[in-house]
């Protein structure tokens, strides 16, 4: 299928800065993942929680914050991991899941679903 990349908006909590970049939809990914050269950009709160991560070399911890997400002029505010050795944006599936959205994989794009309740 390859890779799928979004154009995300990534803001403050005030909804004062947003700043826009491409980011890769990662399915293997439980939450999403921002470099810590936005954190700064944006002047972002970090929570002072350290969320223990697995990834290809090994285990690790990242910083915790929450970001205004905007995706397809849909907004949340979510939960987010800073990484210092990525420089760029990684979707996880809790944003994907929050925001109503998935991978189609026959035309390598989001769509949106209606959500399980039950």
């Amino acid at each position: 299928m390859g890779h799928i990349e979004v154009e995300v908006g990534i803001g403050d909590l005030d909804g004062e800065k947003l700043t826009k970049v491409k980011a890769l939809v990662d399915t293997g990914a439980t939450f999403t993942v921002i470099p810590e050269s936005i954190v700064k950009e944006l002047n972002l709160t970090l929570t002072g929680e350290k969320v223990r991560v697995s990834t290809a070399k090994g285990y690790g911890e990242l910083d915790f914050t929450h970001v205004i997400l905007e995706i397809d002029g849909k907004r949340r505010i979510m939960p987010v991991l800073v990484s210092r050795d990525i420089d760029r944006v990684l979707l996880g599936v809790i944003t994907l899941e929050a925001m109503q959205l998935r991978v189609n994989p026959i035309t390598g794009k989001l769509e949106e679903y209606a959500v399980l309740l039950y």
